[in-house]
């Protein structure tokens, strides 16, 4: 099949997706794709940019994909391309979360809404994204103060489905067994306020000045120009710093989560957990919020070892994890294997033939 996938925030794991999927599908996949940044400005007007420069594309595709920051409608209006097309929500601009000091902005969800009523397929890549969007969106289009689309909630979500996304694990190696000196305490997530940072280093803070001896791995994407907790915390904790800052290589990137010991999660918006099931599989412990994807992603057994339900659960986890990192290796590598079945190798049949049933029933 000839496929072209539109992915106008090309960074992330939005990028680490698109990547995987050229490169696993037995199908023909052309990328289109916009740097990742101006998230706001992609979403209301990348479809007109990529009608007006790849309009012909479009319309000679078997099967158009397109993800969640760009208007669906808009693409499909002005490319006029009569494919099947799917939208892929790795978020949602009814249920992110809104930063402080600011006021949701209804039009993007409008947007999402109009895309998913033009798509043929909407995929979520959790359940826990699927059944957060299902009950946002009703509220939403119930709160229309008159004329509001009555069928529109049930079109959507009659065919939306939920696909867990593949990760490309070739980069990564067996992790030698190691007994660092110095545990090593992993945060790989964007430099944004949903993974909230501040609750981390508050952590980190507090274990420094209890004298408990650790060493930091701060990875991840910055699209802000002064982190200022990040910047702070270079400040404070300098000499237990081994990387600050994003890692530019594949590879540099994976032998730092192969040396990490400890992952900490404290977001309060993740929708699949890419960065922390890579960690995983490198054999590094988590330490989550019991909330969003994470109870998903990770079987129920480890549960009440490896979440937590508030800050002080949080400190105290993290300091018995401390104490006892030398001796899970098996848990580790129990974890880790778990984590094998995200891999790409594993997932792409599934997609295939998705993509397969769509072209069939469509029509050109």
């Amino acid at each position: 099949m000839n496929i072209v996938f539109v992915e106008s925030f090309y960074g992330g794991s939005h990028k680490s997706f698109l990547d995987g999927l050229v490169k696993y599908s037995r199908h023909d996949v052309t990328p289109i794709t916009l740097p990742s940044r101006f998230w706001k400005w992609r979403l209301r007007s990348a479809a007109l940019h990529i009608a007006e420069e790849y309009g012909e594309a479009l319309r000679k595709a078997d099967l158009i994909i397109a993800t969640d920051l760009i208007n669906l409608a808009d693409l499909k209006a002005l490319a006029r391309f009569t494919c099947p097309s799917i939208l892929f929500f790795h978020e949602n601009q009814l249920t992110y979360p809104t930063p402080e000091g600011e006021k949701p902005e209804l039009n993007f969800g409008f947007t999402n809404l109009v895309s998913a009523l033009a798509a043929d397929r909407c995929l979520f890549n959790s359940r826990y994204h699927f059944q957060e969007f299902d009950y946002a969106l009703k509220h939403f289009i119930n709160d229309i103060p008159e004329f509001a689309p009555e069928k529109a909630h049930e079109q959507v979500m009659s065919k939306s489905q939920v696909i867990y996304m593949g990760i490309d694990f070739s980069e990564f190696r067996r992790r030698p067994v190691l007994d660092n000196p110095k545990p090593i305490i992993l945060w790989n997530h964007r430099w944004e306020f949903d993974k909230q940072p501040g609750v981390f280093f508050k952590q980190m803070y507090k274990l420094a000045e209890e004298g408990v001896d650790y060493e930091l791995l701060l990875l991840g994407e910055n699209f802000q120009m002064h982190p200022k907790e990040f910047i702070e915390a270079r400040e404070r904790l300098g000499p237990r710093l081994r990387q600050f800052g994003y890692a530019e290589s594949a590879y540099d990137y994976a032998q730092f989560l192969a040396a990490a010991d400890i992952v900490v999660s404290t977001a309060i918006q993740e929708n699949f957990g890419f960065a922390v099931i890579e960690a995983m599989h490198c054999h590094t412990l988590p330490l989550l919020p019991n909330r969003l994807s994470y109870p998903e992603i990770l079987p129920a057994k480890f549960h009440e070892q490896f979440l937590y339900n508030s800050e002080a659960e949080l400190a105290s986890k993290l300091r018995r994890l401390l104490r006892e990192y030398r001796q899970l290796h098996e848990v580790r590598a129990e974890i880790a294997q778990v984590m094998a079945a995200f891999d790409w190798k594993k997932r792409i049949e599934e997609f295939d033939a998705l993509f397969e049933e769509l072209g069939k029933s469509g029509k050109k």
